[in-house]
Parts: C-alpha cells; structure tokens; sequence
C-alpha cells in the first residue's frame, strides 16, 4: 500500500489512504470522477475478455451468450428488437446470429404475417444451452466478485446505474429494460 501524508511519499510521517485515492492521487492526479470513468472503461473491457476466455470452454463468446440468454427468455423477436434490447448495432447482431445459426443454436423464421420480417428462434440445441447460461453467469460473478463485500457491490451497483440512466436519457437511448436503483430516495432517480 502506498502511504501518503501532504501529498508526497513519506514512509516515516505516512497516512494511508484507501487504494482509489491513492490511484487518483499519486500516479495520475486526476479528479476521481475522471478516474472513475476510466476505471470503469478499462474494468468493462477486462471483464469482457474474462467473460470471453471463459465462453471459450462452449466454442463461442460472451456476446453470442448475452444473446442466447435473452432469446431464453423471449424468444421470436425481430433482429431489430433484439439488438435494441441488447444495446447493440443490428450489422454486429447480424454477424453474431449467423455464427449461431451455424452452431444450429439458433433460426431465423420469417414472420407469417408480414414475410419481410425476420424472426429469431432458438433451435432445441439453444434451448438447453440457453438454460444453463444463468449458470454459467453466477460463477463468472462469484470468480470476479469473491472477496468484496455486499454494501460495496450494492454501492457500486447503484452508481453504475444512475450512470446508465444519465447516459440513456443524454444519448436519446430508451431502456430496454426498466432498471431502477436498490434505494430510488438515496438516489433521487424516479422509476423509468
């Protein structure tokens, strides 16, 4: 642990501050909103090569999983519908569903009542590996979350949320899911 006191290194007249003030102090200086957010960005990509390295083990990544547990629980959405709730661009969706179809975990079909519509299935072979992803998600949380405790998950959790909601509403973005904050009067955000 560094140990600072007045803002310089001083082993003899240290106080030790926690490990993000010492981050955002000694080797970067910069505000800790600032830090936050590209602690946050570095953390998002670490996280998801873990989540990839780990899919791995089932010959696919953890994009193509994300969609295969959404269309495990609603199944026969358009591509456009499901890149929306997926909060990704429908060309990335695309490439991602025909990998898929080539695992024959999923199927396109076309909407009987209008035949311009692609809608997207899971195959029985994406059934039941759909329904072991939640599995799967709880361990990489249990991996990546052991030894930190319940009040800073929480705490974090509602941070990264309000973040989100502010993005959204900024960036024009309507949720797809209604996520609210664990304590919506300590945050002041009203349910969307």
């Amino acid at each position: 642990m560094l140990m600072i006191c007045n803002g310089t290194f001083d082993p003899f007249h240290a106080i030790s501050k926690p490990p993000y003030q010492q981050v955002a102090y000694h080797l970067i200086q910069r505000s800790l909103k600032r830090e936050l957010i590209a602690l946050t960005i570095e953390t998002s990509r670490h996280l998801r090569h873990f989540i990839d390295r780990r899919a791995q083990q089932y010959g696919l990544t953890g994009a193509q999983l994300r969609v295969l547990a959404r269309l495990g629980r609603r199944e026969g959405m358009m591509q456009s519908e499901l890149a929306a709730e997926l909060e990704m661009r429908p060309m990335s969706l695309g490439s991602l569903i025909d990998k898929l179809v080539g695992h024959d975990l999923v199927e396109r079909r076309r909407d009987p009542s209008d035949r311009r519509i692609n809608r997207v299935y899971l195959t029985a072979v994406g059934k039941n590996f759909a329904a072991g992803i939640e599995d799967f998600r709880e361990s990489v949380a249990r991996e990546v979350l052991d030894g930190i405790d319940e009040a800073a998950i929480g705490a974090a959790l509602d941070t990264l949320l309000r973040i989100k909601i502010r993005l959204a509403d900024q960036n024009g973005v309507k949720l797809a899911e209604a996520p609210v904050p664990r304590d919506e009067e300590k945050v002041g955000v009203a349910r969307i």
